[in-house]
């Protein structure tokens, strides 16, 4: 269950990072096309936004290695005949409600307001940070 589990968030997180790294490029063309030179505080926001959908996806990268991780230490705990405690199983499925929430906020990346920006982008990267932390806890006990 957990590994066909693990399996379809990988396969849907490595789908958002192929969609949002196409998206972020079709409109930086568009406004090239159009000739609008854009303000240079505009320019440092879209900048904000750009750096932390890089950030994003290079750390669910980060995350999904350490989910493959997990995975392989769990299967070796298993094949010992030992068996995942209820505290860690709800841990994981903690730390899956967590990652799911990561996914749709990365494509709210460029939509949030300037005067909202600060408080989404210290939840966005202490949420990324609390799962990578989790996952390590976990590979750890086992």
């Amino acid at each position: 269950m957990f590994k066909k589990t693990l399996y379809l968030w990988l396969f849907l997180i490595g789908g958002t990072v192929f969609i949002i790294t196409g998206c972020g490029t079709g409109e930086q063309k568009s406004e090239a096309k159009n000739g609008d030179e854009p303000k240079s505080e505009t320019t440092a926001i879209m900048k904000e936004h750009s750096d932390l959908v890089t950030k994003a996806n290079q750390e669910i990268h980060n995350i999904n290695q350490k989910l493959i991780e997990l995975n392989d230490k769990i299967k070796a705990f298993n094949e010992k005949g030992r068996k995942l405690s209820e505290a860690q199983k709800k841990e994981i499925d903690e730390i899956e409600k967590i990652r799911a929430s990561i996914n749709p906020r990365i494509h709210e990346i460029n939509k949030v307001s300037q005067e909202n920006w600060e408080n989404f982008k210290t939840t966005f990267e202490k949420d990324m940070e609390q799962v990578k932390s989790r996952i390590d806890t976990l590979v750890s006990e086992l």
